[in-house]
């Protein structure tokens, strides 16, 4: 995880922007000029997520790329996806492939192969419930690009219904996900291990039990603004360090622009203050890089 750890404490900033990006949802004054001119969906949402990307650049630690909003775009989507990827790495910014998959042998090798060799991915989510068969093949694939990489491991989710699984087996099921994540884990320059967890903010007595199972792991913790976790609760996740946590907007970031006394077609000016406040907010509440 040193590439993000690195983007981290340069810009001291833990704020991760996700690029979730539905054509339903774009700025209305943007939308109407993309009709005018003819652009499809792909195309406008290309546009839209660039003008985010660097907005927000100089706030972000990372940005994570949610898939399945570029999938459902078809082939153009993920043309999109590969660009922006790339647009990220010409500034300087990690990415995150949120694909949260979850297959073994030769087809998570190809899934971890087309994520981080051909889209360029620095690192990706993974869904563990088959096993280490299901993550080794990721981490080999990062190891193998030595690009300062990770894989961030689903461990505590941050989505109502997780503990119906997460916590119904004693030990809970989380407990044995974050033991995967150690024992495959290799520490990097940063002290940090490769394989990161997602936590979700929204459930800080489960964070705080992880992160004692989990000292050297970096964490990636969704649920932050829209899904109602907040900055004090990130707390619980951190590290001895008062760090090792990346948070996650996506919403609260990308739709800013729909907040009172904004106005819709400077979505820029809105993401970019609304990634300040986050990035604020959590110093404030003594989150570290």
């Amino acid at each position: 995880m040193d590439a993000l750890i690195s983007s981290a404490r340069r810009k001291e900033s833990a704020v991760v922007v996700g690029l979730d990006p539905d054509p339903r949802y774009l700025p209305p004054e943007f939308a109407e000029r993309m009709r005018e001119h003819g652009l499809p969906d792909a195309l406008a949402v290309r546009e839209f997520c660039l003008g985010i990307l660097e907005a927000v650049e100089p706030e972000a630690a990372a940005i994570k790329l949610q898939s399945a909003y570029f999938e459902r775009l078809g082939p153009e989507g993920m043309e999109v996806y590969a660009a922006l990827v790339g647009a990220a790495a010409n500034l300087g910014v990690p990415t995150i492939a949120d694909v949260k998959r979850g297959d073994i042998g030769p087809v998570a090798a190809a899934y971890a192969e087309a994520h981080l060799s051909l889209y360029g991915a620095t690192s990706l989510t993974v869904n563990p419930y088959m096993g280490a068969d299901a993550v080794v093949p990721f981490l080999e694939e990062t190891r193998r690009l030595g690009r300062d990489g990770g894989v961030f491991v689903l461990v505590a989710t941050s989505n109502p219904s997780a503990g119906d699984l997460q916590d119904s087996s004693a030990p809970p099921l989380y407990e044995t996900a974050a033991q995967l994540v150690a024992d495959l884990g290799e520490a990097g320059d940063s002290g940090y291990l490769d394989a990161g967890a997602v936590v979700g903010a929204t459930r800080p007595e489960v964070g705080r039990r992880v992160r004692e199972l989990l000292p050297n792991a970096l964490f990636l913790a969704p649920g932050y603004g829209a899904q109602q976790g907040s900055a004090s609760e990130v707390r619980a996740l951190l590290d001895a360090d008062s760090a090792g946590v990346l948070v996650n907007s996506s919403r609260g970031i990308l739709r800013a622009f729909e907040a009172p006394g904004s106005t819709g077609g400077d979505y820029r000016s809105a993401a970019r203050d609304a990634a300040r406040r986050m990035r604020e907010d959590l110093h404030h509440a003594g989150v570290r890089t």
